[in-house]
């Protein structure tokens, strides 16, 4: 007897602590990557990146096409300034490998930067919907192994993030 009245006394407490027939926590999960590919802001960034991705490409095709240029006219060049050629192939070639490197670290850390920017507001619209539907914990995807899609507030997160874009 003194044992149920024991797990009687715990419940009680634990329904005066917590408030009985109080909501249950919410806890939600996101997308960041979806959110990042599917929103307006996002596909914005994307195409950014991929514009920057494909000017970079051009410039770098127009300076191997110099040096294929060079190279086949090596052939043809007598004894006498062949060495001048090749010492200019030489120095073209360094500089392209020099110009791709840059032109890869500019890629990486414009994508940074993107994406830096883009979570910082992903952040924010996470914190206005968990303050406003009370969910008490928000996490990432990448963080959670497993969990059940009803949980998944993803597209709730990309419908505000849009809403918020459009008003700018």
């Amino acid at each position: 007897m003194k044992a149920v009245g024991f797990v009687l006394a715990a419940l009680i407490s634990v329904c005066v602590l917590n408030g009985c027939g109080a909501e249950p926590p919410r806890i939600g999960v996101v997308d960041m990557a979806r959110v990042i590919a599917e929103s307006q802001e996002g596909k914005r960034a994307n195409a950014d990146l991929e514009a920057l991705v494909k000017e970079k490409r051009a410039a770098a095709a127009r300076m191997a096409e110099e040096i294929d240029k060079l190279k086949k006219s090596l052939d043809k060049e007598p004894a006498a300034t062949r060495k001048n050629k090749e010492d200019e192939l030489v120095r073209m070639s360094a500089e392209y490998q020099k110009t791709v490197s840059a032109y890869e670290s500019e890629v990486q850390k414009k994508a940074v930067e993107l994406k830096s920017g883009l979570v910082k507001e992903i952040k924010n619209i996470l914190d206005t919907i968990g303050t406003g539907d009370k969910y008490l914990l928000i996490v990432s995807a990448e963080n959670a192994p497993y969990f059940q899609k009803t949980i998944d507030v993803t597209d709730k997160v990309i419908m505000k993030y849009n809403e918020l874009q459009g008003n700018k």
